[in-house]
């Protein structure tokens, strides 16, 4: 069972990236800035947040649509 004193040590392998610019309408980074701010994290992370959990939802909607082909030999 899982201690709930016990610490976790989270081990993140850093990834390249790359910088890039976007425009996004003053009134939604206003928006974007007020949930960060609530959910106490930046706007930088609040957006990497957002593009990850759409990019894993998309990416399974993919695999789910995908045909197994099995090839008997």
């Amino acid at each position: 069972m899982n201690n709930p004193n016990e610490e976790i040590t989270l081990k993140i392998k850093p990834r390249p990236s790359e910088n890039i610019s976007i425009s996004i309408p003053k009134d939604t980074l206003e928006s974007l800035q007020r949930i960060a701010d609530n959910q106490d994290m930046s706007m930088d992370a609040l957006l990497k947040f957002y593009i990850g959990k759409g990019l894993r939802q998309d990416l399974a909607k993919l695999s789910s649509n995908s045909e197994v082909v099995i090839h008997n030999s």
